[in-house]
C-alpha cells in the first residue's frame, strides 16, 4: 500500500516538473517570437501571415497618448496605423520641439499638409482624399520610420481592428497607393521615352514649343524629336513632348503612345515634321 502511494507521489511530482518546464518553454518561445516579430512585420507580404498573438503590441488611441515622453516615458507616434518608438529622436519629438505635434497620435495627414496647429481625431488620419503623389509621399515617410526607428505595433482604429487585422479602409488605401505608384512609374517611363519640349511665351507669338537634342531633361541624346501634345491618363490638360522621328507615323495615326494609355496629339497649324510649334491658349 505504502509502495503504491510512493509511486503515485513520484508520478505527481514528475507531472509538476514537466508542467513547470513546459510553461517556461512556452514563455521563452513567446518571448523569442515577440523579439523577432518586428523583423517579420517589416518584410513585405508577411504581415497578415503572422498570428496576432505573436505580433507586436496593439494600442488604443488612449493608450498611445500615454507615450508622450513625459516623466521618463518613451515617445511613440503612429503613421498609417503603425506605431513607432521615436524616443531616440527626442530633439525633434520632445516637448516644445518641432515634431512634438505627432507624438501620441496618428496625424498622417499633417505629414502632407504641414498643418501642426489643430488636431481633429476624426480627420487626422483620413488619407483617402489625398492626391496620388501625397499617398506615395506618406508611404515614403513610413519607410523612413521603419528604417530609422523601432516598430512597436498597430493602432486600433481606422487602419487596424481590435485583433490587429487590416480594415477595409486599410485595403482601400493600399489599392489607391498601388494605383498611384503605377501611374507615377508610367509617367516616368513616358518622360524617359518622350522628353519634354523647350517652352517660351511672348505676347506677340504666344507659346512656342520646340525640341532639341537636350530638351526635357538636359541630357544629350542622338535625336531631337518633334513636338506633340501628351495627355496622361485621366488628365484633360497636356504637356509638350518630343517624339522620335521613327514613331511619328504610327502615333499620328493612332494617337496612342507606346506606353500605357497616354495619348499623343499633333499641334494645330503645325507641320507634321516641324521641330517647333506655336499656339495660343
Amino acid at each position: 500500500m505504502f509502495g503504491l502511494l510512493r509511486h503515485l507521489f513520484k508520478l505527481q511530482f514528475l507531472f509538476v516538473v514537466v508542467a513547470v518546464f513546459a510553461g517556461i518553454y512556452h514563455v521563452e518561445i513567446r518571448q523569442v517570437l515577440r523579439q523577432y516579430s518586428d523583423l517579420y512585420l517589416n518584410t513585405a507580404g508577411l504581415e497578415e501571415a503572422i498570428p496576432v498573438k505573436f505580433q507586436a503590441g496593439l494600442f488604443t488611441p488612449a493608450e498611445l497618448l500615454q507615450f508622450d515622453g513625459e516623466d521618463g516615458r518613451p515617445i511613440y507616434l503612429a503613421l498609417l496605423g503603425s506605431v513607432f518608438d521615436v524616443s531616440r529622436g527626442i530633439k525633434h519629438y520632445g516637448t516644445g520641439c518641432s515634431y512634438n505635434f505627432f507624438v501620441g497620435r496618428d496625424a498622417s495627414v499633417s505629414f502632407i499638409s504641414g498643418e501642426f496647429e489643430n488636431y481633429d481625431p476624426e480627420t487626422a488620419d483620413d488619407v483617402l482624399t489625398l492626391k496620388p503623389d501625397d499617398l506615395i509621399g506618406l508611404a515614403n515617410w513610413r519607410d523612413f520610420y521603419e528604417k530609422d526607428y523601432v516598430y512597436k505595433g498597430k493602432l486600433i482604429g481606422r487602419f487596424y481592428d481590435e485583433q490587429g487585422n487590416p480594415t477595409a479602409y486599410h485595403h482601400k488605401y493600399l489599392e489607391l497607393l498601388l494605383l498611384a505608384q503605377e501611374s507615377k512609374k508610367q509617367v516616368e517611363e513616358l518622360r524617359s521615352r518622350y522628353p519634354g519640349c523647350n517652352i517660351e511665351w511672348s505676347e506677340s507669338t504666344g507659346t512656342r514649343v520646340w525640341c532639341t537634342n537636350s530638351s526635357g531633361d538636359g541630357k544629350e541624346r542622338s535625336w531631337a524629336g518633334h513636338p506633340r501634345k501628351l495627355y496622361s491618363r485621366g488628365n484633360k490638360s497636356f504637356q509638350c513632348a518630343c517624339v522620335p522621328e521613327q514613331e511619328l507615323d504610327e502615333i499620328d495615326a493612332s494617337g496612342k503612345a507606346a506606353i500605357g494609355d497616354a495619348m499623343l496629339k499633333p499641334y494645330d497649324n503645325c507641320a507634321p515634321r516641324a521641330q517647333e510649334c506655336f499656339y495660343r491658349v
